[in-house]
């Protein structure tokens, strides 16, 4: 079973300078854990919005900056709670497999569709002037085959 501290890690929750909470939240009573990011976060802003702790005290007991409190208070007025939830860093999708590239690789594997990712990628770069990884182009292509399905099973559901 996994302990709370490897949970919180596991869903990126685990706060990376549990040290620097100064609050005596975090010092007296048990329920409060600053390790739990997510709780550290929410508690911060409840410090100013509820306790009218000025905003950099409480950005300097919870361990944040002021930028860092703005842009917290920020994501929990957009997303409520949900805005404190870590979001996965990095891009979204393949950046050079644009809507003509895709509408280009599905033309060219329902016209051959023992074509490899290799021998797409190849006909990107052909046609499109563009170097595309054949790993890129498979999960294009999977992704596609997975969202038809989806479509299918819908209209006969």
């Amino acid at each position: 079973m996994a302990t709370k501290r490897q949970a919180l890690a596991h869903a990126r929750l685990l706060h990376p300078h549990p040290d620097r909470v100064l609050s005596p939240l975090f010092e007296r009573i048990g329920f409060f854990d600053r390790n739990d990011k997510l709780q550290v976060k929410y508690e911060m802003l409840r410090s100013h919005e509820v306790e009218a702790v000025p905003i950099h005290r409480a950005a300097e007991l919870f361990g944040y900056t002021r930028q860092g409190f703005h842009q917290v208070r920020q994501a929990f007025r957009e997303e409520g709670t949900a805005g404190l939830l870590e979001k996965k860093r990095g891009r979204k999708g393949p950046v050079k497999c644009t809507p003509e590239i895709v509408v280009f690789l599905v033309r060219e594997k329902q016209r051959e569709p023992e074509l490899s990712g290799r021998e797409l990628a190849e006909r990107v770069l052909e046609r499109h002037g563009v170097r595309v990884h054949r790993r890129t182009v498979e999960k294009v292509v999977k992704n596609l085959n997975r969202l038809r399905g989806k479509k299918k099973r819908s209209r006969t559901a």
